[in-house]
């Protein structure tokens, strides 16, 4: 497992990170266990958590998991999204949605349409404080690593209230940093010099190229921690499908098999190598995705194989 050294608090922690944003909902909570301890038997050590995640309940099982743990693992939590209500009956249906879509993995789709979804909620002092301690009950620790502000807007990250809020968080020692996981406006707001953020958590894909435009206005060191490895997927495989010539570009590079599984090899390729000192968050519930995301780190494309593939793919700005 590549590790990488974090200087926001102190410590090495794997290059790729767990998401866990089906912790709870999707996954039930003995799989859930399971494959968290399987990632840590590889060498995983960042997990990615919410209050917001797995319909209120990743923080506990993530909790459950780590209570051995603690000192060996490294836990983002966040602040800003409530989880949807849910009623009892639905509750009680949850799993057996879970065996209806492993059966029919077709009903996948329908049943992540009518899942109700997580709201964004005003962050406030009050809410930052009650929500550090509602975190740190289900999650079974004293302090998290990590406590990013989730989908704040510009205006709440420069916020007097708010900047005193996180600081007294990091006085208390309930979290060893702040992060900012939003959008590239609020990204490129937490950079500013006079603002404690020292992570910032953002989408980065060939498709969305933020993480290059962050640190482009990087002035001070930063780690960044990126997400939505995939979510491009399909509009590149539409790529390769209309224009036989991209994989043709692709496979001298070393990409060979269907449309899609070059892309999925080209998508992972780029999260990693783009984000190389920080943290790619990936989903690894299925055995088989965890040994992917592992073989791809190791690949290791260098910036000009990379750059190739990049000018291959013909996904500039005007793109």
């Amino acid at each position: 497992m590549k590790r990488v050294f974090v200087e926001a608090i102190g410590s090495k922690v794997s290059s790729i990170g767990f998401g866990c944003a089906s912790l709870g909902s999707r996954i039930g909570v003995r799989k859930g266990i399971e494959t968290l301890e399987r990632a840590y038997e590889a060498g995983v050590t960042w997990y990615d958590v919410a209050p917001s995640y797995g319909d209120g309940m990743a923080e506990s099982i993530w909790g459950e998991f780590a209570s051995r743990k603690r000192d060996r693992v490294c836990v983002c939590t966040k602040v800003g999204m409530r989880p949807p209500k849910t009623s009892a009956t639905m509750r009680l249906l949850k799993p057996l949605s879970r065996i209806a879509v492993a059966t029919v993995p077709a009903l996948k789709q329908h049943a992540s349409r009518v899942r109700p979804t997580p709201f964004k909620v005003p962050l406030s002092a009050a809410l930052i404080r009650s929500s550090v301690e509602e975190s740190l009950g289900r999650l079974r620790t004293d302090y998290v690593d990590v406590l990013a502000l989730h989908r704040p807007t510009a205006e709440e990250l420069v916020r007097e209230d708010i900047i005193r809020a996180v600081e007294r968080v990091i006085q208390d020692g309930k979290a060893r940093a702040i992060s900012v996981a939003g959008d590239l406006e609020a990204g490129m707001t937490a950079l500013q010099e006079s603002l404690p953020y020292r992570f910032v958590q953002i989408a980065n894909t060939p498709l969305e190229s933020n993480l290059a435009k962050l640190k482009a206005r990087s002035h001070r060191h930063r780690t960044f921690v990126t997400h939505g490895t995939f979510s491009g997927l399909n509009r590149i495989v539409a790529k390769f499908n209309a224009r036989k010539e991209i994989l043709v570009a692709l496979g001298d590079l070393g990409y060979h098999g269907s449309p899609t599984e070059i892309a999925i090899a080209f998508l992972a390729d780029y999260a990693f190598a783009t984000n190389s000192a920080g943290v790619t968050l990936v989903s690894m519930f299925k055995k088989e995705h965890l040994d992917f995301n592992l073989r791809r780190l190791k690949h290791d494309p260098t910036p000009d194989r990379l750059n190739a593939a990049i000018a291959a793919l013909d996904m500039g700005v005007e793109d």
